[in-house]
């Protein structure tokens, strides 16, 4: 059975799904950030969750996100 892979080029991303990591890493760095205060008013809350909340919150924020 002989395997097939998606072909990539190292360090070229179209514009828009640069924008998209980007976004996603900026997200994640301000969870990390933002968690141990949050953390403090509410212990039950993991990361995932609060870090699930930040990007709800940020999509909202950045609006319709583009479709593929």
């Amino acid at each position: 059975m002989s395997k097939n892979y998606r072909s990539i080029t190292v360090g070229f991303l179209d514009d828009a799904r640069e924008v998209d990591v980007r976004r996603e890493i900026d997200n994640f760095l301000l969870a990390l950030h933002s968690y141990p205060n949050r953390f403090a008013d509410d212990p039950s809350l993991s990361f995932e969750q609060h870090l699930s909340y930040i990007m709800a919150v940020e999509s909202v924020k950045s609006g319709p996100q583009r479709v593929n």
